[in-house]
């Protein structure tokens, strides 16, 4: 029993330290114990065959210091996007080119090398947190958000309230966006992360293992076995986990190729500087 213990805290731990959040991820042990996922939600309604990415994430994973840093990126960020070749909301990359033209805008932005991605569709988050029975989330703000089925203000919460979140009251604190910005729901989305990271450490093995079962079942995955046990060990230290968002400015700008003002967020060269440098280490 021990054993197997071990073995469920290495797959299901592992899983949601370097991708989080909805689904299950390919990864590559690269050589120098640091690895690059890149995590694109989408929020595709039925039917459609193209979709921009509704929510991009960075999770860097140094092995050797045992950090993991989860860098949101604000999806209207104006952006170079090589399959365009032009700059446009970082969004529109998928929209463009799918996963691969979001991979090369991610690594032209901070000048990495992308490992290996997660796509996962916001709706299956349900399932991952219901199969943990919950989470805990203190809201960091209040509002009212749409359901599952877009029924308006179906879900509401309480600023510093914390709340026991089934996984349609997750999926709902974590897409809100309408009565403040993307930066904030971006911080959300993290918080549902760390909310699920801290209970699956906490579960059974048998809870440990359905939820392993749920992220086969809703993902695309070339995980291998060698690949979990090369970052096996973290899941058995203390480690931190840091969380940041694209630091910048939004507006209303001018946009010479739609010839109209549009929204869009200009992400500050100091924090995107500041971010490779991170990258690197």
């Amino acid at each position: 029993m021990k054993v197997l213990k071990r073995i469920g805290k290495i797959l299901i731990v592992f899983l949601l330290l370097v991708a989080c959040l909805y689904g299950f991820y390919k990864v590559r042990v690269s050589t120098s114990g640091n690895l690059n996922v890149l995590i694109i939600g989408i929020d595709a309604r039925e039917g459609e065959s193209v979709s921009r990415s509704d929510s991009l994430m960075l999770a860097h994973v140094n092995k050797n210091h045992k950090i993991v840093d989860l860098i949101s990126i604000p999806r209207d960020s104006y952006v170079y996007i090589p399959a365009v070749d032009r700059e446009e909301k970082i969004t529109h990359a998928h929209a463009y080119a799918g996963i691969e033209g979001t991979i090369e805008t991610v690594e032209n932005l901070f000048d990495i090398q992308i490992d290996k991605y997660v796509e996962v569709d916001f709706t299956k988050m349900i399932a991952l947190v219901d199969t943990l029975d919950g989470i805990d989330v203190t809201p960091t703000a209040t509002f009212c958000e749409q359901d599952e089925n877009d029924q308006a203000d179906s879900y509401c919460f309480t600023e510093g309230e914390k709340e026991h979140m089934d996984g349609k009251n997750a999926l709902a604190y974590a897409r809100h966006r309408k009565s403040d910005s993307d930066f904030a729901r971006a911080k959300r989305q993290q918080e549902v992360i760390k909310a699920m990271v801290s209970k699956v450490k906490s579960e059974s093995v048998v809870t440990m293992f359905n939820f392993y079962q749920d992220v086969t079942k809703i993902s695309d995955t070339d995980f291998g076995v060698w690949d979990i046990f090369g970052y096996a060990d973290m899941a058995f230290h203390d480690f931190e986990l840091r969380q940041s968002v694209g630091e910048g400015e939004g507006g209303m700008f001018y946009d010479a190729y739609y010839g109209q003002n549009l929204w869009q967020y200009y992400l500050n060269d100091a924090w995107l500087e500041n971010t490779k440098i991170l990258l690197q280490e």
